[in-house]
């Protein structure tokens, strides 16, 4: 999931080496400023509901090892990333630790969040402009694509597609207040708990200051108005994972990322699978590759959720998915997935522009820096523009100290092109 529409406060650059035989050719001039494999040490901590079961030590190691190894098939084995656990916290309060609440960044996102009591009946559902928003945002797929999330319905265009998600959405939401834990309580707290909402979820995320990864357990309502994806809205309308923007973390350069085991190990009839039904072996597989390597895919390589790849696209989210078939796609081709390839290598050659840049080879790094903002494909998980204008702004630097001004006139046509997108 990505969070971009009202919502962008920073974005973060990273990619890293990628390298198979296959590539080795296109990434040649990159791949020569990559001699040591680099190692990134992410802060992992795990904040669970207390009402529901959670992962033990060895589930967790044997999750983080399996994510180590579906990352490396799947996006890249040209990184060593190193996990470092720091145990477990109560959601509760998890949430309480950073003074996110006070923050102009939550002020604007809270505008955008579901209001559970009202539901259909929010005004915003009836503005021109909240349609206008959410058609632009599902023009992103195609529209056979988008017709396979409603079986039966008529989805002919972008605004059939909004009507049938809305009702989809209305649906969701109230059942999700009939759900109970395996103790019979009602699974949605109320008064509202904020780990219960993604909304919250993203503007804590933004000011916290600690985490790379966190590792959750409950239910997270897909309350975020402006951004509804058809695979989280038709299937539970709950969040499974997601990037996020944290800009005081520095390994990732400003991202984060968050796996929900809820539907895997949440014991909650009608959402998780049936106690037994799958090994809990089995159960940490399906976290480790569906799960979190698909939301690694989000934070570093800017990978957005896909409905037409195939199966086995780590990146896949097609309808009509569960995670354990998701699970055993993934893992039949333990390849990357070839239309994955052009995000990829766009973010690769940005990150070998920033090891040229530090190294002082300046001519390399604008160079790198200038074809990372000409090959980055337009439907990136975060806002394309902004991002297209730093990578531009960094190549500008570069070419600045070498006098290659018609790099900047590139970067210029490049640029004023990206803004047409807006």
């Amino acid at each position: 999931m990505k969070q971009k529409t009202l919502l962008l406060i920073i974005i973060s650059i990273f990619a890293f080496a990628f390298c198979r035989p296959a590539a080795a050719a296109e990434m040649s001039p990159a791949n020569a400023a990559a001699a040591a494999t680099p190692t990134i040490t992410l802060e992992v901590v795990r904040a669970f509901d207390e009402r529901l079961p959670k992962l033990s030590d060895a589930d967790m190691a044997q999750v983080l090892d399996v994510a180590r190894e579906i990352i490396s098939s799947k996006l890249s084995d040209g990184i060593n990333v190193v996990f470092h656990d720091n145990g477990e916290i109560p959601l509760g309060e998890f949430f309480k630790r950073f003074d996110y609440q006070n923050s102009d960044y939550h002020r604007r996102v809270k505008d955008i969040k579901y209001d559970r009591a009202l539901g259909a009946a929010m005004p915003v559902f009836k503005q021109a402009g909240y349609r206008k928003t959410v058609v632009g945002f599902l023009k992103q797929w195609d529209i056979k694509a988008l017709a396979e999330f409603f079986p039966g319905q008529k989805t002919e265009n972008y605004d059939d597609a909004f009507d049938n998600l809305m009702v989809v959405y209305h649906d969701k939401i109230k059942w999700q207040g009939t759900l109970k834990t395996k103790d019979s309580a009602p699974l949605v707290i109320d008064p509202p708990a904020p780990y219960q909402s993604y909304v919250e979820w993203v503007a804590l995320m933004a000011a916290q200051d600690k985490y790379d990864i966190v590792i959750t357990n409950g239910l997270i309502t897909y309350d975020y108005l402006t951004e509804p994806y058809p695979h989280s809205i038709t299937k539970h309308a709950k969040v499974g994972g997601s990037s996020f923007n944290s800009p005081k973390r520095a390994p990732l350069e400003g991202k984060s990322l968050m796996v929900n085991i809820f539907e895997d190990y949440g014991e909650v009839p009608g959402i998780s699978r049936p106690p037994g039904a799958v090994p809990p072996e089995m159960r940490n597989k399906i976290i480790g590759a569906y799960y979190f390597a698909h939301e690694f895919g989000h934070a570093f390589f800017y990978l957005p959720d896909v409905y037409d790849h195939p199966l086995s696209c780590l990146m896949n989210s097609a309808p009509g998915m569960d995670d354990l078939k998701g699970y055993e796609y993934l893992v039949s081709d333990p390849h990357p997935c070839p239309k994955c390839r052009p995000w990829i290598v766009a973010r690769l050659k940005a990150f070998h522009a920033s090891l040229a840049a530090q190294a002082g080879d300046f001519k390399k790094a604008g160079r790198l820096y200038l074809e990372a903002a000409r090959e980055t494909p337009g439907n990136i998980d975060t806002d394309y523009v902004y991002y297209i204008g730093m990578l531009c702004g960094k190549a500008n630097q570069s070419f600045a100290k070498t006098g290659d001004f018609e790099g900047m006139r590139e970067c210029g046509k490049i640029t004023a092109a990206a803004e047409k997108q807006k």
